[in-house]
């Protein structure tokens, strides 16, 4: 009887393992978080992260032509307004201190409004928050910026 019992204690023992690593992958996939963004607002989506980017992280003396050109669409004002004038990509005479890109509607197959939400921080309790939203318009291959709007 003792050995009985030590041999399906010693079945279970060498199931445990196998069990456990079952265990972590269904619970991996199940808890995966998939992408519900198409792939025209993943594309627009990045585009005006990456000119945000540039755009917060350079000085405006460094700011060359061509970069805009890549982000955004001919006609859009890029020139850069004096100190007490709004500034075109985030609708305000000062800067803000960081953004992040939110939600993405595409509109049609070559047009997306994204929004932008831009933090200004100014001590360790007191940060404002503003949204833009820059739509955007595929041109061949690229999504650029054609018009910045606050709603």
């Amino acid at each position: 009887m003792i050995r009985a019992a030590s041999n399906k204690q010693l079945a279970i023992n060498r199931m445990l393992p196998a069990s456990c690593l079952l265990l972590i992958a269904v619970c991996s996939w199940g808890c995966s978080i998939p992408n519900m963004q198409s792939q025209q607002c993943s594309e627009a989506s990045d585009n005006v992260k990456e000119f945000y980017s540039w755009y917060l992280g350079t000085d405006a003396e460094q700011r060359r032509p061509e970069v805009f050109k890549k982000y955004v669409a001919a006609g859009f004002p890029t020139d850069i307004p004096g100190n007490d004038e709004s500034d075109p990509f985030y609708l305000s005479a000062k800067a803000p201190t960081t953004f992040k890109v939110g939600k993405c509607q595409i509109v049609d197959d070559s047009h997306s409004d994204v929004q932008v939400q831009l933090y200004w921080r100014y001590s360790d309790r007191n940060t404002d928050q503003r949204e833009v939203y820059a739509d955007t318009v595929k041109t061949g291959d690229v999504w650029q910026i054609v018009k910045i709007e606050d709603r």
